[in-house]
């Protein structure tokens, strides 16, 4: 059973901990700022970023068991609590949208001008912490093939999408003294959301499914499969991810007069060469004898015709 290096885990741990620091930091800000001024754009910004104290702490969580190896009753591990725990926190994303569409409802029928100084100050050390967290959390994402990090990288550029339209907003109410534009940016910013989070949501849900790997992944795998003189030909792979992990099991046809411990030695190398081509990979090649197999193929055919 493959295992995500050491390394690997210790920087999606430290990532997803600045993340939970960060979040913490700029709940407590923008509430501040949301109570001193009145602004509903700015309110709502602070609770999203309550919900993203939780969703951060899910994620924390998430992954020290997604990483725990293999046991008796998970013998393919625990890498799929990554996805499950993605789409709470997409949940948890259309939840905020949703309450913050009803607010902006509600204050677009009695608007006033909240003070904006706070609000505007709070927004911009915001969108600032975004930008650095969001950019450090997407490289770890990438480097350790991580969904929840993936997801919570996903989620802080919703939040300076949002951050940055309500800053925006702001600086306009400001100038133009139109009571009318806070509710408004924040009814926008919340759709904005929503549409982030729906693309998340399929992008989660097909390892779920048990999708198969990315064409050029897959690739990597029937490089190595055919440039292995020794496999005469293969059939029956399969693949897929949980989490940061990849599993994929293929039959290979060897020459049928190897022993049964050359074939294994055989098989042994197949997989070392696959996981070599693709880091992070549990890999299982089963070895056939190339012309027993060939004819069960053939049978196999003959009888799909009648």
């Amino acid at each position: 059973m493959a295992k995500i290096p050491v390394s690997d885990q210790q920087h999606q741990l430290r990532a997803a901990r600045i993340s939970l620091f960060a979040n913490t930091f700029l709940v407590l800000i923008k509430v501040a700022a949301g109570l001193a001024s009145g602004s509903l754009s700015v309110m709502s910004e602070g609770v999203q970023s309550f919900l993203d104290i939780l969703a951060s702490a899910a994620i924390l969580w998430t992954l020290r068991k997604a990483n725990e190896p293999p046991d008796r009753l998970h013998p393919w591990g625990h890498g799929k609590l990554e996805n499950l725990v993605s789409l709470g926190q997409i949940v948890l994303i259309l939840a905020g949208a949703g309450g913050i569409l009803w607010a902006s409802w509600q204050r677009l029928g009695n608007p006033f001008l909240p003070r904006l100084d706070w609000g505007i100050a709070a927004l911009s050390v915001s969108l600032l912490v975004d930008w650095g967290v969001s950019r450090h959390i997407a490289k770890v994402a990438d480097k350790t093939r991580s969904m929840a990090l993936r997801a919570e990288a996903t989620h802080l550029r919703s939040d300076m999408l949002s951050c940055a339209g309500v800053l925006g907003g702001l600086v306009l109410a400001w100038i133009t003294h139109w009571p009318w534009l806070d509710p408004a940016i924040a009814a926008l910013m919340a759709l904005v959301i929503i549409f982030s989070a729906i693309k998340l949501m399929n992008d989660t849900v097909r390892p779920l499914m048990d999708e198969k790997l990315p064409p050029e992944e897959e690739a990597k795998i029937r490089a190595v499969l055919d440039a292995d003189p020794r496999v005469l030909h293969y059939h029956r792979l399969r693949t897929r991810r949980a989490g940061s992990l990849r599993h994929m099991d293929v039959h290979i046809l060897l020459d049928d007069g190897l022993s049964f411990s050359q074939s294994h030695a055989i098989a042994e190398d197949v997989e070392a060469a696959i996981r070599r081509a693709l880091p992070g990979t549990d890999v299982i090649a089963h070895a056939e004898p190339y012309h027993e197999e060939m004819q069960h193929l053939q049978e196999r055919s003959d009888e799909t015709e009648f």
